[in-house]
């Protein structure tokens, strides 16, 4: 029968004996946290914040592209990317020009200079003598190219161009548009079994 002093000495022994087993559970249970809630806390304060009349400047080499404004602006879910709603934004060709385009929502990524338009999206060109409908429209600052992946309708001076989508190149001034494009030309009409001739 064991005695009581003899059990003094048995516990302890059986502690360093199994020492490799509960090791790692306890020393996980009696680790801090990585970060206590107050200082979590102060991160998302410090990343996340939504703000009113945002201006967004974008310059290449020193030349002014565009000029990006909101009412509203807050964090997203992805690093370095904003929100924004009621967007009025002014691309600028080499030659300063500008093109106006507003959209009811929008995201700008900071470090590679695009933004995305989404919803009742407007574009005016006045130099161009265009206006320009789409849902969806993805500017590229670096690149300066447009492209909108969703129909698009373009109305200009006596014509009407529709298609599925639409690229355009800043730099070039290049129009591609995509799908089963429709065109309508004021004072030009074709029948059938008969050759095209302006009216």
């Amino acid at each position: 029968m064991i005695q009581r002093r003899n059990l003094l000495w048995i516990i302890p022994g059986l502690l360093i004996a199994t020492f490799p087993l509960w090791r790692i559970p306890v020393a996980a249970f009696l680790a801090p946290p990585v970060s206590s809630p107050a200082e979590e806390g102060a991160d998302n304060r410090s990343q996340d914040f939504a703000m009113t009349g945002v201006t967004i400047h974008q310059n290449e080499k020193g030349q002014k592209t565009a000029i990006i404004r909101a009412q509203k602006a807050f964090t997203a879910p992805r690093p370095h990317e904003y929100f924004l709603e009621e967007v009025d934004s002014e691309l600028f060709d080499d030659d300063g020009s500008a093109t106006t385009i507003v959209a009811d929502t929008g995201h700008y990524n900071l470090p590679v200079k695009q933004l995305r338009l989404e919803s009742n999206i407007v574009i005016v060109d006045t130099a161009a003598n265009y206006t320009m409908k789409t849902d969806v429209l993805v500017y590229d600052g670096r690149k300066r190219t447009i492209f909108c992946p969703e129909p698009t309708r373009l109305e200009g001076d006596g014509i009407t161009i529709a298609g599925s989508s639409l690229r355009h190149n800043m730099n070039t001034g290049v129009y591609i548009v995509g799908g089963r494009v429709r065109s309508t030309i004021e004072g030009y009409s074709a029948g059938r079994g008969s050759s095209d001739h302006p009216q």
